[in-house]
């Protein structure tokens, strides 16, 4: 791990926070009550739920690489409809590149 993104806990506060925001709203997608109407229904809360998991843990344990691969959990999170955590997602991408 570099010595940058050891540093950098604002990129993994809000990953942590991003990826609960995502289960949750992962969750009710599964369940019906999803944001967006062109989800795809369970698939869409099964892999909201699997890429939400991944956020959380690289806020937990980043490794070499960690903004790019939140910006493209954060872009698969927007694709299917689980935009409120992938937008989160997204800007602890940002803050992870910029530092």
């Amino acid at each position: 791990m570099s010595k940058i993104q050891e540093s950098d806990k604002i990129m993994r506060i809000t990953a942590i926070f991003g990826g609960v925001v995502a289960l949750v709203e992962s969750f009710l997608e599964l369940i019906g009550f999803g944001l967006m109407p062109y989800g795809i229904g369970i698939l869409s809360g099964l892999l909201g739920l699997l890429f939400a998991a991944l956020a959380i843990l690289l806020g937990f344990k980043p490794i070499h690489y960690t903004p790019v691969f939140l910006g493209i959990l954060g872009i698969l999170l927007l694709i299917f409809a689980i935009l409120i955590g992938g937008i989160i997602i997204l800007i602890a991408a940002i803050i992870g590149a910029v530092s």
